[in-house]
């Protein structure tokens, strides 16, 4: 689910892979889960000025004209071929909610086709259908071929003859690479996102050479309509890597733990402590912050546990202001036993998370 592209996204990955590692193998309890988007690191700014954090989103493929596509034998409907492996790799992300527009895809797809027409139709739909970005995805150009021999290994091959030789069935040496053909199928495919009230729109351009492989040792070249369904799919993914942001999920650890308070005041706050971290694994968060404050209350605001667990409850509530109070409040309160290497980098992670919510660039 993390996207590792660019150097800052890279980081960031790795910071979220040691949070989620060290949490998982140390804790057992309740948790919070956070989520957030992680914008792609080539288009992701601009795709994030574009969104304005509305995530309905129609997607719908041009009609290319058949002379592109006879050339190769496709003779399948390519715009509800692209349009689902689209939907299928943009669903994944778990950012968007994609909405269905079957009733009207042939006048969308004409509409696309023809470019005109389609943004007065994209306004009708976002006040019908709620519809507030318009995924429109079109092939700019007929795809491309080319028929090379490359070395593919085929180590069953190679054992299956050196074992016969040994058995004393063949005088063949086995061969473990063997020349075969490979055919080199580039489509040119452009998807571009539009948000409807605004017309603000980012586009990526997909034109990589797909590979598809005949069996190892055979030299007839594939067709390209063997290949074509392989680069739909290609295309399709690196089209949703570029203009979806990939929401990540971040199960974060509670605390209820009161022996750093006074005895007189320990029980109380521990119980408070414990009703909220059980309203929480009923995943009752708001209930579960109203027990936390109360035991933030009743330890005259020294709870490092209450401020932690307030700090989630506010990151998850999108509050990032409130949740960074909280979150100073507990590590300067909390002596070295709230500064391992684990709250540090998600301390960190939620710093990177607060920039980005307030406009910041990765």
């Amino acid at each position: 689910m993390i996207e590792k592209s660019g150097g800052r996204s890279v980081h960031s990955a790795r910071i979220l892979v040691g949070i989620v590692a060290l949490y998982v193998l140390a804790y057992c309890g309740p948790t919070i889960p956070i989520a957030f988007p992680r914008y792609p690191s080539g288009t992701g700014t601009q795709l994030k000025a574009v969104l304005e954090g509305k995530r309905n989103l129609g997607v719908v493929a041009a009609r290319p004209p058949q002379s592109m596509l006879n050339r190769i034998g496709y003779h399948e409907d390519f715009s509800a071929t692209i349009e689902a492996a689209v939907e299928a790799q943009i669903i994944k992300k778990g950012f968007y909610n994609v909405i269905d527009l079957s009733s009207r895809k042939e006048r969308l797809r004409e509409l696309a086709h023809s470019q005109s027409g389609l943004t007065m139709e994209a306004l009708n739909l976002g006040l019908e259908e709620q519809v507030e970005q318009m995924l429109v995805v079109r092939m700019t150009n007929q795809p491309y071929s080319q028929c090379k021999v490359k070395k593919v290994n085929d180590l069953a091959g190679g054992l299956t003859t050196s074992l016969m030789a040994r058995a004393g069935a063949t005088d063949e040496k086995p061969e473990f690479e063997k020349d075969t053909a490979v055919m080199f199928l580039t489509i040119f495919v452009q998807g571009k996102i539009t948000n409807v009230e605004t017309g603000r729109s980012v586009s990526h351009q997909y034109s990589k050479a797909y590979e598809y492989f005949n069996k190892p040792g055979d030299l007839n070249c594939p067709s390209e309509l063997a290949a074509f369904d392989g680069a739909l799919q290609a295309a399709a993914q690196e089209l949703a890597s570029n203009l979806s942001p990939q929401v990540v999920t971040i199960n974060v650890p509670l605390m209820e733990d009161a022996d750093d308070l006074h005895e007189e005041d320990a029980e109380v706050v521990h119980e408070y402590l414990s009703s909220g971290n059980a309203w929480a694994e009923a995943r009752d968060y708001e209930m579960a912050s109203q027990s936390w404050r109360r035991a933030l209350s009743e330890s005259n605001g020294d709870s490092v546990s209450a401020l932690w667990n307030l700090a989630i409850y506010s990151w998850y509530e999108g509050n990032y202001d409130e949740a960074e109070t909280f979150f100073k409040r507990a590590l300067e309160g909390g002596g070295p036993g709230m500064r391992d290497s684990a709250k540090r980098e998600l301390f960190s992670e939620f710093g990177e998370q607060k920039r980005l919510e307030e406009g910041g660039t990765r």
